[in-house]
């Protein structure tokens, strides 16, 4: 009897590997936002209520790097 082994071919897994964002139009603004803005400084869409029985909104938030320098 003869024994034949195939071998198989692993894929590497990927370990900071991200799923897309959909691409919206607030999404590609907010690209365009980041692109413009100093090192450090973030673009989140983020989904807010507007009130509690309303559904989900999303909103543009930008953020300020944390280590600011302090005035003397």
């Amino acid at each position: 009897m003869t024994d034949v082994t195939y071998g198989a071919r692993t894929a590497a897994a990927v370990a900071d590997f991200e799923p897309p964002v959909a691409s919206t139009p607030l999404h590609r603004a907010a690209g365009r936002l980041q692109a413009v803005l100093p090192p450090g400084w973030r673009v989140d869409v983020v989904d807010i209520a507007k009130r509690h029985d309303d559904g989900p909104q999303p909103i543009l938030r930008v953020r300020m790097p944390d280590n600011r320098p302090v005035a003397s």
